[in-house]
């Protein structure tokens, strides 16, 4: 019989093989694209989806950018697992980005924070982002701000309705969704997890 921290592990392997696989589905994509994207082989995806393979941090980012999903999302929920190894922090330039206009229903979101970053991550959201379609929760919390269009937020069954240079915090435990209203929605999303111990 496996010990409780086994167990722990197993759970947390699961929610990230479920988020994983939700997010690729959101987005049309097979494991194989997945793997196109990433570099990693298509059997370790598979054995990823369905909880039974230990990720390394860097498999990790590479596989949060495929699935255009903040990898805080994507090991949100719930505690149990073993907190990924510290990154040193680097300094990280992101050029400018165009705006599109995006249909509705679609979406991207793009690291702004550098790869490793632990405190928190900053990513620029353009339209709906696959993994913002759906209701979602982990632990920390969020800070949305407008940069232009409309946003709906929707968090623990209360909506806010956001336009150009408005923000909503919140606890993101909560059960949330962030939907563009209008062609042309951007808007910065800060990620901040737990406190790193």
């Amino acid at each position: 019989m496996r010990e409780g921290p086994a167990r722990g592990s197993d759970a947390a392997a699961a929610r990230l093989g479920a988020r994983l696989r939700l997010s690729r589905r959101r987005l049309g994509l097979t494991q194989e694209a997945v793997s196109d994207r990433t570099g990693l082989s298509k059997s370790f995806l598979s054995q990823l989806e369905a909880g039974l393979a230990n990720p390394t941090l860097d498999s990790l980012h590479r596989i949060a950018e495929a699935v255009e999903t903040p990898l805080s999302v994507l090991l949100g929920g719930g505690g149990g697992g073993r907190t990924a190894a510290a990154v040193a922090l680097s300094t990280t330039y992101r050029p400018a980005r165009d705006g599109r206009e995006w249909a509705d229903g679609e979406g991207r979101t793009y690291p702004l924070t550098a790869p490793g970053a632990r405190r928190f991550e900053t990513v620029l959201a353009e339209g709906t982002p696959a993994h913002h379609g759906f209701v979602t929760g982990h632990p920390g919390e969020e800070l949305c701000h407008v940069l232009g269009g409309r946003l709906r937020a929707e968090v623990d069954g209360q909506e806010f309705d956001l336009t150009q240079g408005a923000s909503l915090h919140y606890d993101s435990a909560l059960p949330h969704r962030l939907t563009a209203l209008e062609p042309g929605t951007r808007f910065l999303l800060q990620v901040a997890g737990p406190p790193v111990a």
